[in-house]
């Protein structure tokens, strides 16, 4: 999308930020993307609740992900972060950090 438009995806620097917290540089993967480190205990969460022995608890996060409003508000939260991370408010904000 860079190479064809100039502007970043939400997902561009996930693979550096991935590549940063296996090494345990927690900062320099939130400049990367501070969205996909925001995620990831989330995603910890629902995997641990997927694999629990709770059914009911099990059977509360899948209607919860299920549920269209929660996929309105993902995709509400990545298309804002895609056009916040093309502004020059955030990109000041991310090299003072």
């Amino acid at each position: 999308m860079k190479t064809i438009t100039g502007y970043e995806c939400a997902g561009c620097g996930v693979q550096r930020a991935f590549h940063s917290l296996l090494h345990f540089r927690f900062l320099e993967a939130f400049k990367f993307n501070p969205l996909f480190v925001i995620s990831i205990p989330f995603l910890l969460m629902l995997v641990f609740i997927n694999f629990s022995k709770n059914p009911k608890l099990k059977v509360g996060v899948d209607r919860f992900i299920i549920n269209k409003m929660f996929v309105f508000v993902v995709l509400i939260i990545v298309f804002v972060f895609s056009l916040l991370k093309n502004t020059d408010f955030y990109k000041d904000f991310i090299t003072h950090l």
